[in-house]
């Protein structure tokens, strides 16, 4: 995190590591925004720091090692350095409680998931160790008023429009960890929407656990389509991106505003998991193969063409083989631009958990890795079908490859996930537009040249 100027003479230096998903990263950016709010000064080390914060992610059996490991490293920079705190923040707190302050007595306070808050009384010293606050359906949710920093560029930043989720998908923990859904009215997400864009945002990145039943649990029952109208409206706003649709809920009217509206990436993250139905419905994902085929059907049937980016669960409990060669076959057919795949974890409390038909976690690897390396080879031959071609490119910065290139995203690139186009011969700000020509191509990358 950048350092910044402490506004009081009793200002804490805080160190800020961030982990999990993009909503985790919203929820990181409200605690740089107490930080700032209550003129406290963010720092670059933890070595520097007095005040060391880690928002956590409990989803999955490699995420919760992954915080576990950053806690502990960061109670070893603790131990070298005298009157510093150690804060643990997000899933891991809200899931494990009461185990992780009985097993780290390092940890000087706890914060849950709807609690971004309460680092404001930390920062006092006046909060107690436990400040992880029961889920309900009057759980936090941040509006347009909440303080907030934008990590990172700020050309690009995520718009976090609900919080939780109702669906009973028998994997997942999420509903206990963030609770039932809560969504933002639309005129507070507008409002945001040009804050963020005021202060330089291009393009925003449209959040929720449920993108699709957006708006369902407010009184006067508004969706997504008409938040989109309502954020079409925003001036210098560029591109409205789409994450975690749910496949029964991407509408008829939903797929036109991608194809049509010039403000709407032409782009929509929908999570499928699976195309086996009997897998689907041990899942209680609530849909069949039939209905995934119809809503990859209705996107293609679009004269402007929609990026798809999808994640599958290799390895649930039923999984046969013959299900997975049906995966298999359904990725092999080419309807998916950008994969993610994960083997299933058992989680406690979560239905699956208690099902019989374990896939044994080895095999649930090789799936894991035969699907990507299927999507590789597809992925090489459409971006190959790209050379020579003219794109728009958003512009991040200077390229990681090297000081006389810019890294940039095209249209159907989402940050950080889903590669990125490696600009020659030319310069341009960050944040900008600019159209490139494609001169080469790999399966993750293309590089592109100014010189049209």
């Amino acid at each position: 995190m950048t350092a910044t100027t402490p506004q009081n003479p009793s200002a804490k230096k805080v160190y800020f590591v961030s982990l999990g998903c993009p909503k985790n990263q919203v929820d990181t950016e409200i605690m740089l925004g107490v930080v700032r709010q209550q003129g406290h000064q963010l720092v670059d080390t933890a070595e520097e720091a007095d005040t060391l914060v880690v928002n956590t992610c409990g989803f999955i059996e490699e995420a919760k090692q992954e915080s576990v490991e950053t806690i502990l490293e960061l109670a070893q920079a603790k131990a070298a350095g005298q009157g510093k705190r150690l804060v643990v923040a997000g899933c891991l707190s809200q899931r494990y409680p009461d185990e992780l302050a009985k097993e780290m007595p390092e940890v000087d306070n706890f914060l849950g998931s709807a609690d971004m808050l309460g680092l404001a009384q930390v920062l006092s010293g006046g909060a107690q160790r436990m400040g992880v606050t029961p889920l309900s359906r009057r759980a936090y949710l941040y509006d347009h008023n909440t303080p907030r920093q934008v990590s990172g560029r700020t050309h690009s930043a995520y718009v976090k429009i609900a919080e939780g989720c109702d669906r009973p998908c028998a994997f997942c923990i999420i509903p206990k960890l963030r609770g039932p859904q809560r969504s933002r009215s639309i005129a507070s997400i507008a409002a945001e929407a040009e804050a963020l864009v005021a202060s330089g945002a291009r393009e925003l990145c449209l959040i929720a656990q449920d993108l699709t039943t957006y708006g369902s649990d407010l009184d006067d029952r508004p969706d997504l389509e008409r938040l989109l109208d309502r954020l079409c409206q925003v001036p210098e706003l560029r591109w409205i991106r789409l994450h975690y649709a749910f496949p029964t809920t991407v509408t008829d009217g939903l797929i036109r505003q991608i194809a049509s509206e010039p403000k709407i990436a032409t782009y929509i993250d929908v999570p499928l998991q699976h195309i086996d139905s009997e897998v689907l419905k041990r899942m209680r994902r609530g849909y069949t193969e039939k209905v995934v085929r119809g809503m990859v059907e209705r996107l293609r049937a679009q004269s402007k063409y929609i990026y798809l980016r999808t994640t599958m669960l290799v390895g649930h409990p039923g999984e046969s083989e013959a299900a997975f060669q049906r995966l298999y076959d359904f990725i092999e057919e080419g309807h998916v631009d950008h994969l993610g795949v994960f083997p299933w974890s058992r989680e406690d409390g979560t239905p699956s958990a208690l099902l019989p038909g374990r896939v044994d976690p080895e095999l649930a690897e090789e799936r894991r890795l035969a699907l990507m390396e299927l999507q590789e080879e597809l992925r090489l031959a459409r971006q190959e079908a790209l050379i020579g071609e003219e794109i728009e490119v958003l512009v991040e910065g200077v390229s990681d490859e090297s000081e006389f290139l810019l890294d940039g995203r095209h249209e159907g690139q989402a940050p950080g996930i889903d590669g990125k186009v490696i600009l020659t011969d030319g310069s341009a700000e960050p944040g900008s537009f600019v159209r490139a020509r494609v001169t080469q191509a790999e399966a993750v990358d293309l590089v592109a040249s100014l010189e049209l």
